[in-house]
């Protein structure tokens, strides 16, 4: 995931996270979410939650608490500065938990063989190499290189060979490389007063774009230094941002500008035409922050606007039309193929590919064209006990669902699932109450009590093969008494 990162931050020194924080603080004061990302959030209780392929909307990973940052790559950082691995098994709703040791108080953490960390006091540190591969739950000191501001990675190639470089930008503006297999650090000629890296181009503070070849000719050994050379077209540049096909800078006026890749073709045989001299759009104005998202270029603006427009064209031109997809948008994370956004009253809303739920919505159609709402990070107790869910709770037209076996069997109900006939069935037999038999046939909707049919307002679902059915009904059924708690987003089941 690339993000861009503006002058004003680099000067203060601030972290993602911490941006994200001031991001919330502008966001209605009623929010729970403290900081968020492509795949996660943190409220302010410090609870942390995650979605995507095998949790598709906001679900909590009890086992993390007093989480305070998210620094990417699956890892979270705690308010004692501890760093924790979550990692999510293909196929499974389970989540796993590892502490990592070696580092605290991380300001980025960035690529992944190996995977480098940078601490708040500009130090480096590179992920263990075992027998089993790269180990991310053990870092150790990266020795010959200091007072580390930002890394970026990529990979560079001639016609021969390739290897992976690293470049790093010091406090003192300076910047320096050396590849993934090796130490040794070696100065990138012409860059000096550098205030932002992105892949492989480079912001001076005089507002000149500077940038250095992936691809080189010939078949000899690479060479182990960089030389960078200016985009001369670009100045009074204040911002910048790159992926492995495109680029794209905001200037002094909040004018976007973009070069690189256009793509052409099919899906599974995609045309990427190279257009080197950047292109003014007129499109859009007042830009603030602007990302390429699958093929779109996306821009956030000033007045809280989110705009986009498609590179799958031959070429972009100087007055391409933008589309609006939304607005009272107060901050953007930007995935490879999705964004995040957040509004002014708090709420979250994606948009883009959906294919591994990456939106957060509560379903997987692969694709959302227009912004849907990312589902609320909603909580259960029962008798003031927090019960984990291996998928969170998904709210559809004002009443919430939970999965099948999550809630009822911790109430004391025994819950099976027939596959032929479709129906669920929760049954409690506890001496000195009466005898309950939920059935629940979850392709016709219909539900019994005790062979005695219901009348509800929304019928039960599945969702990737899981069974969700409603909460409060089913809870009250079984003599539960349930409390919606709207300022803490938890839904309290009280039992006797």
């Amino acid at each position: 995931m690339k993000k861009t990162i503006t002058l004003l931050s680099l000067a203060l020194g601030l972290t993602v996270s911490a941006q994200a924080s001031a991001a919330a603080a502008n966001t209605n004061t009623a929010s729970t979410i403290a900081s968020y990302g492509t795949d996660s959030l943190v409220k302010t209780d410090g609870t942390f939650w995650i979605w995507g392929p095998q949790q598709p909307v906001p679900t909590q990973v009890p086992e993390l608490s007093g989480v305070t940052s998210m620094l990417g790559n699956k890892m979270v950082e705690k308010q004692d500065h501890t760093v924790w691995l979550w990692e999510t098994k293909v196929l499974s709703k389970a989540v796993t938990v590892k502490p990592v040791s070696g580092i605290s108080n991380v300001a980025k953490i960035e690529g992944y063989g190996p995977m480098l960390a940078i601490d708040a006091d500009g130090n480096v540190f590179s992920s263990v190499k075992t027998n089993e591969g790269w180990d991310l739950t053990h870092f150790e000191p990266v020795k010959g290189i200091d007072h580390v501001t930002d890394v970026e990675s990529f990979y560079r190639s001639n016609d021969k060979t390739g290897e992976g470089r690293r470049v790093f930008l010091k406090s003192d503006g300076t910047v320096w490389t050396s590849s993934d297999s090796t130490q040794n650090f070696t100065p990138v000629k012409n860059l000096d007063n550098v205030v932002q890296l992105e892949d492989t181009i480079a912001l001076k503070k005089d507002g000149t774009v500077w940038t250095w070849p992936k691809t080189l000719k010939g078949t000899g050994p690479l060479p182990s230094t960089l030389s960078a050379t200016k985009i001369q077209s670009l100045s009074h540049i204040k911002s910048i941002w790159q992926n492995q096909q495109s680029s794209l800078a905001i200037d002094g006026q909040s004018r976007l500008w973009f070069w690189g890749a256009t793509v052409t073709g099919y899906s599974d045989g995609p045309v990427y035409t190279d257009h080197a001299k950047p292109v003014l759009l007129t499109g859009v104005k007042n830009v603030k922050e602007a990302y390429i998202v699958e093929n779109s270029i996306v821009a956030f603006t000033g007045d809280g606007k989110v705009y986009e427009t498609s590179i799958q064209r031959n070429q972009v031109p100087s007055n391409v039309s933008f589309k609006l997809l939304a607005s009272d948008v107060v901050s953007v994370k930007n995935g490879d193929r999705h964004i995040i956004m957040q509004k002014k009253d708090g709420t979250l809303w994606g948009w883009g590919v959906n294919k591994a739920a990456e939106l957060g919505h509560g379903d997987y159609e692969f694709m959302h064209n227009t912004p849907v709402p990312v589902q609320k990070p909603i909580s259960v107790s029962l008798n003031g006990e927090n019960v984990p869910l291996g998928s969170g709770v998904i709210t559809r037209n004002e009443q919430n669902f939970v999965p099948l076996r999550s809630v009822f069997e911790k109430m004391g109900a025994e819950v099976s699932y027939d596959e032929k006939s479709k129906t669920a069935k929760v049954t409690r037999n506890e001496a000195g109450k009466p005898a309950i038999s939920i059935a629940v046939n979850v392709k016709t909707g219909s539900i019994t009590l005790n062979d005695n049919p219901i009348r509800f307002d929304n019928k039960p679902f599945t969702v990737d093969g899981t069974v969700y059915l409603p909460l409060r009904l089913i809870s009250e059924k079984l003599g539960a008494a349930v409390t919606w708690l709207p300022n803490e987003e938890r839904i309290a089941i009280r039992m006797d």
